[in-house]
């Protein structure tokens, strides 16, 4: 259902091609994240959020104000709450980056509070509903969604997200889709990606998380991660997101 993560920092980050691979919010809270966006630079700042949508990869600087940066980010279904309508009367892209008005920031509030609390998934998907409908630009809600990954891409997603250390193989999620390996892959490419794509993207996004939320050895992440070495996983992350797994563990 909806995910919650917080992300703190004492010095600047960077990060490039990290994956989204569900509708995101975030909300910048200390400092302020900058990104390029379809070759723009783009701020957010401290009462903003960050839309992004399934699919999208982004390269960014967090930036600490007064030696801390933090942000919250929320990971949505990838289907409209029922009740919002995506309007089909203006589907022009939007600029990325929302205002807080009093209304969002109640609904905000609202939706943290209930998954604190661990209320019943349809409670949480009420609150969503209306921070969606609380946004200042009502294109917003038709971008966000409009750009959701295809149903196999999904699929797979899921699968290997429970588990992110096993030893994945084209033939295990091609099994548990019911469809042959040609299948798979010829259905991934047409969604534009790739089984080794995904995977590789799971296991360095679980990586990323562990690294920000735990102090556990790099060995340790490294190993729940699917990799055999600490070595082998510093030299993945570091292609993957532009610095190794120690350079980002000394900004927090």
């Amino acid at each position: 259902m909806i995910r919650m993560f917080e992300y703190d920092s004492k010095q600047a980050q960077s990060l490039s091609q990290v994956p989204v691979h569900q509708p995101s919010i975030i909300r910048v809270i200390y400092g302020e994240k900058s990104l390029l966006w379809q070759d723009e630079s783009v701020l957010v700042g401290q009462g903003q959020l960050l839309l992004i949508p399934a699919g999208s990869h982004i390269s960014f600087v967090n930036r600490p104000f007064l030696g801390r940066y933090r942000a919250v980010q929320l990971l949505l279904p990838h289907d409209l709450p029922q009740g919002i309508l995506s309007s089909a009367t203006d589907w022009r892209d939007p600029m990325p980056v929302q205002n807080i008005s009093r209304a969002v920031d109640l609904a905000w509030n609202a939706l943290l509070q209930s998954l604190t609390l661990s209320l019943a998934d349809p409670v949480q998907l009420h609150y969503l509903a209306a921070l969606l409908l609380s946004l200042p630009d009502k294109r917003s809600v038709n971008w966000l969604y409009g750009h959701t990954q295809r149903s196999v891409t999904q699929a797979a997603l899921a699968l290997m997200s429970v588990s992110p250390s096993a030893s994945w193989q084209q033939e295990d999620i091609a099994d548990k889709l019911h469809m042959s390996t040609a299948s798979l892959r010829r259905k991934l490419a047409l969604e534009d990606t790739s089984f080794r794509q995904l995977l590789v993207e799971v296991r360095l996004s679980h990586g990323l998380a562990m690294l920000q939320n735990s102090g556990e050895p790099l060995l340790q992440v490294a190993l729940a991660c699917g990799y055999q070495s600490a070595e082998k996983f510093s030299l993945r992350f570091k292609q993957q997101f532009g610095l190794t797994p120690a350079a980002y563990r000394r900004t927090l």
